[in-house]
């Protein structure tokens, strides 16, 4: 193992057992839960709008998941705070472009690069975008509920 596969099996493992927001949000605007079952990976995504229903002001997580869908969901949490929806889009599409290893642009996606080896195991790109599935659900369903 290289040293930059080292440093990247080091920070997925970090955000894996010392995971980032993972919590449940008692006020939230809108929650996502959804299952892997490829691996068994079950996870609720929360989220919290700012005033202005503009920002993500909180943004948590709970669930069991496997190392990658659990890396993936702090990942996401700690990235995420405080972006507009449109921000939160560009970094889901830049992220997802990354996983199945088409060109992107990641400085937008932080700890999210230690990824970018996880389209040679297609059965995972599953794991490690669940959370960003349940995010983008709760936001589409939560925006449409008060439309």
């Amino acid at each position: 193992m290289n040293e930059i596969e080292q440093l990247y099996q080091k920070i997925i493992l970090t955000h894996a057992n010392y995971p980032v927001g993972f919590s449940e949000l008692v006020d939230y605007d809108f929650k996502c839960h959804l299952k892997n079952p490829d691996c068994g990976d079950d996870l609720t995504v929360y989220g919290k709008w700012d005033g202005d229903g503009q920002r993500l002001a909180e943004i948590s997580f709970t669930g069991d998941g496997c190392i990658i869908s659990k890396a993936s969901a702090s990942m996401m949490v700690s990235l995420l705070q405080g972006k507009t929806v449109m921000e939160i889009a560009d970094v889901w599409t830049a992220f997802q472009k990354l996983v199945l290893a088409q060109p992107t642009a990641t400085e937008s996606l932080g700890d999210l690069v230690a990824f970018a080896t996880l389209h040679n195991f297609p059965t995972r790109v599953r794991c490690g975008t669940l959370a960003w599935h349940a995010l983008q659900t709760g936001i589409q369903e939560g925006r449409s509920e008060n439309d």
